[in-house]
């Protein structure tokens, strides 16, 4: 930023100059925003998995200017795109005046591309050297656990137990070594009666093959947005022998038979201790202290996504159990009152023209809710 203000522009200048430079992984787009002449911001895009940057400069300048951001009077770039004739008109008529799309050859604004094409380079540089530091962590959970590829989706499962004896699971993801939140799921027990914690995660897993294969066969949305849609390089189980083997005969004969599974288990004080396989093989981690790290932040974010699920339905149920000690209220309307309503401050709140909006209350209905909240 201080380097820029060292070119001068005149005092009326609104500008943005854009540049992208690009890696053997990455193509990143730097934005210089100047605005009364002087430099205002600047702004960096990296976009992952790809080389190719004129396909990327093609579809961002469109798409950062046509998405609500404000168009200046000129956009100086380090080169033009292909469709840059109709990139002008669109740009135009977003900001409702003429706008100068080009590439400066030499002065000022040549200089300044120069400089958000540094700066882009530079961005590349930060982000190779963090892609550098997750790389070597799953090459070396690689070797740790003998697998032929570094797992760069990882899935992980652990198990919620309520005090009535039923099971919730949550799923967590993480994506080149960091959580994927998008990709968080979260399964409550159909099947499984009591607390079972075996049982629990052999339903979980093979519902998550069934959704595999349901997305393979065109089934179910087979893209991005459908995590289960995309095959897993590890499965980690919060537990040991037990789960994991519970977890491995539920995948046999399906899709995901051959995902490597491991359990993740912990010492007297709760802290990850080892790895093991179903057949009872510990790896021991805690001299790996990259991996350590690693394995013990997937362990107490599996545990803590089941845990917040458990604690979300509990109340949940409390909000429920609640409204069906009113007379004539049971289980189907509570779950149509709290579908509507939300809580139970808001049925309490609600009049009874209101409560009749829920489907299933007659006017009778509403009348006898209404005087049980406020006896």
């Amino acid at each position: 930023v201080a380097a820029g203000q060292k070119v001068v522009m005149e005092s009326g200048t609104e500008m943005d100059v854009v540049a992208f430079a690009g890696t053997s992984r990455a193509v990143c787009a730097a934005v210089l925003r100047y605005r009364e002449g002087r430099l205002t911001d600047k702004r960096e895009f990296v976009f992952h998995d790809t080389t190719d940057i004129a396909a990327v400069r093609e579809e961002f300048l469109p798409q950062y200017y046509l998405d609500g951001e404000h168009v200046p009077k000129t956009v100086a770039v380090d080169a033009l795109p292909e469709a840059h004739e109709a990139l002008s008109e669109a740009l135009a008529q977003a900001r409702g005046s003429k706008v100068e799309l080009y590439v400066p050859q030499r002065g000022d604004v040549a200089k300044l591309v120069t400089m958000a094409y540094t700066n882009a380079v530079e961005r590349l540089g930060r982000e190779s050297g963090r892609y550098t530091r997750e790389e070597k962590l799953l090459e070396e959970a690689a070797q740790l656990l003998e697998l032929k590829a570094p797992p760069r989706l990882i899935e992980s499962y652990d198990i919620s137990n309520w005090g009535d004896g039923s099971s919730v699971c949550g799923m967590v993801v993480f994506k080149d070594g960091k959580p994927y939140r998008s990709g968080y799921r979260r399964f409550k027990m159909r099947e499984v009666i009591g607390t079972d914690d075996y049982a629990s995660l052999a339903e979980t897993l093979s519902r998550r093959a069934a959704e595999y294969e349901a997305a393979r066969r065109g089934d179910k949305p087979d893209g991005p947005g459908n995590q289960f849609a995309a095959l897993p390089d590890l499965l980690l189980i919060d537990g040991g022998r037990g789960q994991v083997s519970a977890v491995r005969q539920a995948l046999r004969g399906t899709a995901l038979e051959n995902v490597p599974t491991f359990g993740m288990v912990k010492d007297d004080h709760h802290r990850t201790r080892a790895i093991v396989d179903d057949a009872g093989g510990e790896i021991a981690i805690n001299r790996h202290r990259n991996i350590f790290t690693f394995v013990t932040a997937i362990q107490d974010e599996t545990h803590r996504y089941a845990n917040d699920y458990r604690k979300r339905l509990m109340k949940k149920k409390s909000y429920a159990a609640t409204l069906t000690a009113l007379p004539g209220v049971g289980e189907k309307t509570s779950a149509a009152l709290l579908a509507h309503f939300k809580t139970v401050a808001a049925v309490k709140a609600a009049s009874i023209s209101d409560l009749e909006e829920v489907k299933g209350i007659s006017h009778a209905k509403a009348e006898k809710i209404y005087n049980a909240l406020r006896a």
